[in-house]
Formats: C-alpha cells, structure tokens, sequence
C-alpha cells in the first residue's frame, strides 16, 4: 500500500476542516470510522481510487496520512504516489492559502 505522509504546522482541527474541505471539492464520498480515519472514493487524474486519510497531532505539528486503500485498476506505482501526493498537496496548499488570506486581512484592519 502506497502511503505518504507530510508534517503540517497547523493544528489538527484546521487540518481536518481544509481535508474535509478538499474532498468536497473533489466531489468525493467519505466517511470517518471509529477510530477517526476518513475512508473516501476520489477521482484524481481520471483515476477513480479509495484513499485513506488519518490526522494526527505530533506536537509541534499535525501529521496528514494518505494512503492508497484500492487503487484504479492498472494504476502503476508512480500514479498511486501521484494520486496520494495530489490530494496530501491540494490540502497543503489550503492551509498556506487561507494563512496568507488571514495575514492579508490583518495587515488590512492595522493599516485602517
């Protein structure tokens, strides 16, 4: 099972809001088991796989998992570490954005 992992300077509840945010985007079906793993199907690349998603605090950072569960018949190796890598960045990439929007607005409200 291809799994990656990236180490995110965000608390573990703005993690899990911006992933829940990014599959919804991706119009994907998921859901959370009872150990707080979120199972979702995601079409990425024309690609349609089952991902498994775990968020973790790991002082002083929060931990995001994503793992291939059960990939697209024929996906190669590399497209399960692309698929993975895509939906790990695509959560990245909303945390830094929505910083940079808050740092923005702040800078706004002190030069008023």
């Amino acid at each position: 099972m291809i799994s990656i992992q990236r180490m995110l300077l965000y608390t573990k509840q703005l993690v899990l809001l911006a992933l829940y945010d990014v599959l919804d985007q991706e119009k994907s079906e998921y859901h959370r088991d009872a150990d707080g793993e979120i199972l979702a199907g995601v079409t990425v690349y024309e690609n349609y796989s089952e991902f498994s998603f775990t968020v973790s605090e790991d002082a002083p950072a929060t931990k995001l998992t994503v793992s291939v569960v059960s990939p697209s018949l024929g996906l190669s190796e590399q497209g399960k570490r692309r698929a993975a890598n895509y939906l790990a960045d695509r959560v990245e990439q909303l945390l830094e954005n929505e910083l940079k929007i808050k740092n923005l607005i702040m800078k706004e409200i002190k030069e008023a």
